[in-house]
């Protein structure tokens, strides 16, 4: 059986891109998002699930329904760090044990049980494992474990394919058209100000993925693909959420794309500020009253102008003067990439030079998804350290901090 790009953007059980995703660990929730003794029904993959947090603290994932009357679990009461469901009060831990059953035979409730799923904590996120056997080791993120201000975005939900963004994370070349609006704002001399001279972009397969080389100013900029779904960008001086006159600061930033289901997907974001101590409280304090003016939920807010837009309503440049950038630089990818279409026929692309890297990925997939199929070994992608370093074009972390950078140079 020779696999195809539809294997890639079918995700469900039994799927063959949906049994390689299940083979790492995916981001699944904001931690901050969860209190302690709350549950949440979270779909991914595909497939649907519980996800609750114990008295405790500990978060846990485990089936949607009970296995007594299928009622949604999330609709229960914590105990401990048990859920309890609505319907007639059985009880499961975070194994997905039945611990208590009103009324029945201690046998009975031994013998019942439910799936459960590993989940770990990491840089602020709640991870789960959905794959067969054991977990692997959960990969680090070694630049983002820096000292520094941690700040995670609010999680994203977009009405396509999770492949329409993948797809994007080593095209550089969509950067000096796509992001004109932004830029601009970003620069303050107005729209078009990203429109340029595109250099030829050079993507190489590296131990986690791939390594895109970006003409950039008098040096080269470099995007990080970290096998199978997530982006990382080199470090830059520059804004996040806030206001468009928010402070600049130095950055660098990891995206998740996370298939919800194959026409639908989620994106979790850290960014890692050089901030530190009394900065980076002031800083969170902004970034906090920044989400509340805009309502706290970015995918509205993105959605609302990206459809108004795809609708031929309005334009980017219409986009409220008001927002961050970062705000309006997702707007323009939702455009561009829901645009798109839901699932989208690739096969009516004309793919030229500089699509070299969205072609060299598709064939990582592709080759890797084989491999499988045929029971050969999986390549152990690994992430290594200084990846946010890697840029001939913005200061180094060091001389940053060094120099004491907050501002871009006069």
């Amino acid at each position: 059986m020779q696999v195809t790009y539809d294997d890639l953007v079918h995700v469900g059980p039994g799927t063959i891109g949906g049994r390689y995703l299940r083979t790492f660990w995916h981001p699944v929730y904001r931690s901050e998002d969860l209190e302690a003794g709350t549950s949440t029904p979270i779909r991914i993959l595909g497939e649907d699930f519980t996800l609750y947090r114990g008295d405790s603290g500990k978060a846990y994932i485990v089936a949607p329904r009970c296995a007594h009357r299928l009622t949604r679990l999330h609709t229960g009461q914590i105990h401990g760090d048990k859920i309890a469901c609505l319907y007639h009060g059985w009880q499961y831990d975070g194994t997905g044990q039945c611990t208590f059953q009103p009324g029945e035979d201690e046998r009975f409730t031994r013998n019942t049980k439910i799936a459960a799923y590993p989940t770990e904590e990491y840089l602020g996120l709640i991870w789960g494992y959905f794959g067969e056997g054991e977990a692997p080791p959960m990969r680090r993120l070694p630049d983002f474990e820096r000292p520094g201000l941690i700040s995670i975005m609010t999680p994203e939900y977009w009405p396509c394919n999770f492949f329409n963004r993948v797809d994007n994370a080593t095209d550089g070349a969509h950067v000096f058209f796509t992001h004109n609006e932004s830029i601009g704002r970003d620069s303050g001399v107005g729209s078009g100000a990203g429109a340029g001279h595109v250099g030829e972009m050079h993507s190489t397969e590296t131990e986690y993925g791939l390594q895109t080389a970006m003409p950039f100013g008098p040096g080269t900029y470099y995007f990080h693909f970290l096998m199978p779904n997530a982006n990382l960008l080199a470090a830059t001086v520059g804004r996040l959420e806030g206001p468009p006159d928010a402070p600049m600061v130095w950055r660098a930033e990891v995206h998740f794309r996370v298939p919800v289901d194959d026409e639908n997907f989620a994106e979790f974001t850290i960014f890692l500020c050089d901030l530190h101590g009394e900065e980076a409280a002031r800083y969170e304090e902004t970034l906090k009253k920044e989400r509340e003016r805009l309502g706290g939920d970015i995918t509205k807010l993105t959605q609302a102008a990206g459809e108004a837009i795809l609708a031929g309503r309005m334009t980017l440049q219409d986009v409220d003067r008001s927002y961050g950038v970062r705000y309006v630089f997702n707007i323009e990818d939702y455009v561009a990439q829901v645009g798109q279409g839901r699932l989208v026929d690739r096969k009516q692309e004309r793919l030229g030079r500089n699509d070299q890297g969205t072609v060299m990925l598709r064939r990582l997939w592709l080759r890797e998804m084989q491999n499988m199929i045929e029971g050969k070994p999986l390549k152990q992608w690994t992430i290594p350290a200084n990846l946010v370093d890697m840029t001939q074009a913005m200061p180094s972390w060091e001389d940053a901090k060094a120099e004491g950078q907050r501002e871009p140079a006069e």
